[in-house]
């Protein structure tokens, strides 16, 4: 196993096992890539299901302590290089699918882990849901409160809310922590028996393919997609085998998994974050926008759909 960039990060990180397995499935069939000159980030591969992740982590404190640092105005700001609109329709159409599982919403409590601003949960209270949720961020949850959202500050572990939920919600927070385990377990818990899990999380595309066979081929010197794609916001790279059997391991039943197309910033701050200059970002935004549009770009996420058991 590389360790450079383990050195370089110091005590921020945490490094796997000497035999490590893949977090999803708990194979022993892993493969690390060349470490990034850029980042100093080191990117395992399970060659069984296909799980991509950052071999060396931030702990959960850090994270903690960084979320911390975003007050109201710094987490409004992020909410404006998103694509509102997109994200309406996306939360319209998962709670259509959810309200289709669970029966309605009317008198249903839902509770949506890193809530961010509030929105989804502001939807879901318009629908008939009771909602609730908790985000680590002060300013988050500052920013929901102004919409009428009263979110809890805090990790979800330290939540005494068990068994209490007819929905959890996970909009692309799986990929966000260190150890995915410890937070499924702790979505599972706050569920009723026979209640409904929804998570998004990032898939593993054609695009992050393309990017790794550059990573490689230049021993980690061409890294943009793979440094941007696997990161402190993105610590794995599911693939539908990979989430199932995670999810199966620790004892949900698994109700669909399906790959979508769904990019929440703007074209041009995505193409900012890759290192493209503002000439290239309008150049490019336009006929990417156009694929986003008609669902023609790679499906970079994946909606999942899961139940903790009746008899659990």
């Amino acid at each position: 196993m590389e360790s450079s960039g383990v050195e370089r990060a110091g005590s921020l990180f945490t490094e796997f096992a000497v035999e490590p397995r893949c977090e999803a499935c708990l194979s022993t069939a892993i493969e690390h890539h060349p470490t990034s000159r850029k980042s100093g980030s080191v990117i395992y591969e399970c060659s069984v299901c296909g799980l991509h992740g950052m071999a060396t982590r931030p702990k959960l404190e850090a994270l903690a302590e960084f979320a911390t640092t975003y007050d109201r105005d710094m987490y409004a700001d992020w909410v404006d290089i998103t694509r509102a609109g997109q994200l309406d329709h996306d939360h319209a159409e998962v709670l259509d699918r959810i309200e289709s599982l669970v029966g309605g919403s009317e008198g249903r409590s839902i509770f949506d882990v890193g809530a961010g601003a509030g929105s989804f949960l502001s939807m879901a209270r318009d629908r008939g849901f009771h909602p609730t949720g908790n985000d680590l961020s002060q300013g988050a949850v500052d920013l929901a409160g102004e919409s009428g959202i009263e979110l809890l500050l805090g990790d979800l572990s330290e939540i005494d809310d068990a068994g209490e939920h007819d929905v959890a919600t996970l909009w692309c927070v799986l990929a966000h922590v260190p150890d995915g385990d410890q937070l499924l377990k702790d979505v599972f818990d706050v569920l009723k028996p026979g209640g409904l899990m929804y998570l998004q999380t990032p898939r593993w595309s054609a695009m992050d393919t393309m990017g790794m066979k550059a990573h490689d081929w230049t021993r980690g010197r061409m890294t943009k997609i793979t440094d941007r794609r696997l990161a402190m916001h993105h610590m794995v790279l599911h693939t539908a085998d990979s989430i199932r059997a995670q999810l199966e391991r620790l004892g949900f039943e698994v109700v669909a998994v399906e790959p979508h197309v769904r990019y929440t910033l703007t074209t041009a701050s995505y193409l900012g974050s890759l290192g493209f200059g503002e000439t290239w970002q309008q150049r490019l935004a336009k006929p990417i926008d156009g694929l986003l549009n008609r669902d023609l770009f790679f499906r970079n996420v994946l909606d999942v759909y899961a139940r903790r058991p009746l008899d659990a």
